[in-house]
């Protein structure tokens, strides 16, 4: 659900950075067509965009976030069974009451009231609807013609118009009737209930608000302006004056204004002097302005983390902090081997010895927990750096050996952050088999908290059959694991 608020806030702030546009650059244009199509383009674009696969972002840094031979590799498959007891380990999983963060609680909340939102939406419209069909109708001039009805009068509400007969042969009456039948011309309730939808998903957000009334002004701008070029301006402009001051129907349908301030500016734009041809260079420079601000804000998915700094930098001009997280601790001992060594011991063990070799090749190192003791698996991940390295022993019937398994999530959110893991996982699986040790394919995994709740890359690294160790981990093999982490820095 966490995803959910990411994308929330790629969404409202490409909205807010084009209704800044619209704002500055096209609002004061009189091109009322071309004015709607940016106000429903920004809108689906804004809807459609944290969905692509290109990122103006990644574009910058693809000459370094790229390791050679890695970014060819196709991901596997989600892994639904491994070997060994590693995915029935108790720490791998959280508890429905910890797994509900802030985050996901708002998330819910979030959905509940769109869904609401979405459901009264359908719900006015499938009754407004049945409504229309028990009316009694009549055609005029080939538009179809129903007597006001609730609250709807003097109005256009989806397809028909909502008028008396008898005010028909009245010149007020043939003005509203003329009104109302371009809204219908120009389809503008679609634009309306495409409008209504995105307010029902957005709703936070108060520029949907302004974005909803810009649109609907713009419709009334773009009909006023062909009944003042049909009679006089004057003539108009007494007629929505007097028209305002009627009883007006409230509702998605309503095409008139009830507020004074929204017809003053109506008649000031009816008044003003159409804008030249020569303006229409402003669209031409907003659309590509707008296209690249949202695609390069677009890249910023992770919230907080130096998810380029592994490929980034420099080794040498940069220390680069590593995270070791020792499996298990403390109340939770982990798989436990045939001797009677417990995988808690042994992580900790490996996770002390890596600690030493890697901090002579000149990394900052951080350990998860300090000796045995339990942490929560937020608590663990937590930590601030360049990777995050989870280290864990499997456990089969047998002493056979196994060879090293890296486990990475991606493919969830496709942020950069997990096509970071992605290609960290493949680049240390290359590394390991050049220093000599066996390793099988790096898998995908979506059930480990660990994984999931990381701010870095992040990798789990399941080294051996824990029955397979006689008393510790050996050195050497500690030796060529660091070798191995530190070369896929260099790649």
């Amino acid at each position: 659900m966490n995803n959910l608020l990411y994308y929330l806030l790629e969404v409202n702030c490409s909205l807010m950075l084009g209704a800044a546009l619209y704002f500055l650059v096209i609002n004061r244009l009189s091109f009322f067509q071309w004015n709607r199509y940016f106000l429903i383009g920004l809108c689906l674009f804004s809807v459609l965009l944290p969905f692509g696969k290109v990122r103006i972002g990644e574009i910058f840094f693809s000459s370094v976030a790229t390791a050679s031979g890695i970014g060819q590799i196709e991901p596997v498959l989600n892994t639904a069974k491994m070997d060994g007891d590693l995915i029935a380990e108790e720490e791998m999983t959280d508890s429905l009451w910890s797994s509900l963060s802030l985050g996901h609680w708002l998330a819910y909340f979030y959905v509940f009231v769109t869904v609401f939102l979405l459901l009264r939406c359908i719900v006015r419209y499938m009754t407004l609807s049945r409504k229309i069909r028990q009316l009694d109708r009549y055609e005029h001039e080939g538009f179809i013609v129903v007597d006001p009805f609730d609250q709807y009068v003097n109005c256009s509400v989806q397809h028909v118009i909502v008028m008396e007969e008898r005010l028909l042969d009245t010149a007020a009456g043939q003005l509203i009737f003329e009104h109302e039948s371009q809204h219908i011309l120009f389809k503008h309730r679609v634009d309306k209930w495409v409008m209504e939808f995105f307010r029902c998903l957005f709703w936070v957000n108060p520029l949907v608000y302004w974005l909803r009334r810009q649109l609907y002004l713009t419709h009334e701008y773009q009909v006023d302006r062909i009944l003042a070029n049909k009679y006089s301006q004057s003539r108009y402009a007494r007629f929505l004056l007097a028209f305002s001051q009627e009883e007006k129907p409230i509702g998605l349908q309503s095409s008139l204004f009830n507020n004074q301030h929204e017809l003053v500016e109506r008649i000031q734009v009816m008044m003003t002097k159409p804008s030249s041809a020569r303006s229409k260079w402003r669209y031409i420079l907003a659309v590509p302005v707008l296209c690249f601000l949202l695609l390069f804000y677009s890249f910023i998915n992770p919230p907080r983390s130096s998810w380029y700094s592994i490929f980034h930098s420099e080794k040498g001009g940069v220390i680069k902090t590593i995270v070791l997280d020792p499996g298990h601790g403390g109340k939770d001992v982990g798989a436990t081997a045939f001797s009677g060594l417990t995988e808690k011991a042994l992580t900790w063990e490996t996770c002390l010895l890596l600690k030493q070799e890697l901090e002579r090749k000149g990394y900052k190192v951080l350990l998860s927990r300090a000796g045995d003791e339990f942490k929560t698996l937020k608590e663990r991940s937590n930590l601030e750096g360049d990777l995050f390295l989870s280290i864990h022993f499997d456990r089969i019937e047998t002493k056979e050996m196994l060879p090293i398994r890296i486990l990475y999530q991606s493919g969830v959110t496709n942020n950069v952050l997990e096509q970071h893991n992605h290609r960290f996982a493949f680049s240390l699986d290359q590394k390991l088999q050049q220093n000599g040790l066996q390793v099988s394919r790096p898998q995908i995994s979506t059930k480990h908290a660990v994984l999931r709740n990381a701010k870095i890359p992040a990798l789990l690294l399941d080294l051996d059959n824990i029955n397979a160790i006689d008393k510790n981990v050996k050195l050497y093999f500690v030796q060529k694991l660091a070798n191995a982490i530190d070369q896929s820095f260099d790649q």
